[in-house]
């Protein structure tokens, strides 16, 4: 083991009172729809993923829009691309860190939530990043 490695429990000495939380899940909130219309009521639907990641994760955080991009059409080399084929959108990023029963307990209305923006929204896929790992919804539940 290297001697630059500092071996201590932080959390001990740091006065935490649960162990740390290892598993990120981020939810993508656009405020675009797939043709490039703005969505109604935008902070109404990040009110709600908000709500629902701060029961799985007792909390959350929300980032500020960033610039997004969503390539409307199956192109794969620069050569075929055009302005017209990128749709240009502002992206909410909201995550937590998960409580594992939580998560569990609450899969459902995280499903319910995703698949409602989706098809709600008029979105091309709804995406989600969960430790590490990227998700996309295409096709979405019926009501």
């Amino acid at each position: 083991m290297p001697d630059d490695i500092l071996e201590i429990n932080l959390g001990e000495i740091l006065g935490a009172i649960e162990a740390p939380s290892t598993q990120q899940l981020t939810l993508y909130i656009p405020n675009k729809d797939k043709v490039g219309r703005e969505i109604k009521h935008l902070h109404t639907w990040i009110k709600e993923a908000q709500k629902v990641l701060t029961i799985i994760g007792k909390g959350s955080t929300t980032m500020p829009p960033a610039d997004g991009t969503w390539l409307k059409k199956d192109i794969d080399s620069m050569k075929e691309l055009k302005d017209e084929d990128i749709l240009w959108e502002k992206t909410t990023i909201i995550y937590t860190y998960i409580d594992p029963d939580r998560f569990e307990k609450n899969l459902k209305s995280l499903r319910e939530f995703l698949h409602k923006f989706g098809r709600e929204t008029n979105q091309g896929e709804v995406v989600f990043e969960f430790a590490g790992e990227f998700f996309r919804i295409c096709k979405y539940d019926l009501k």
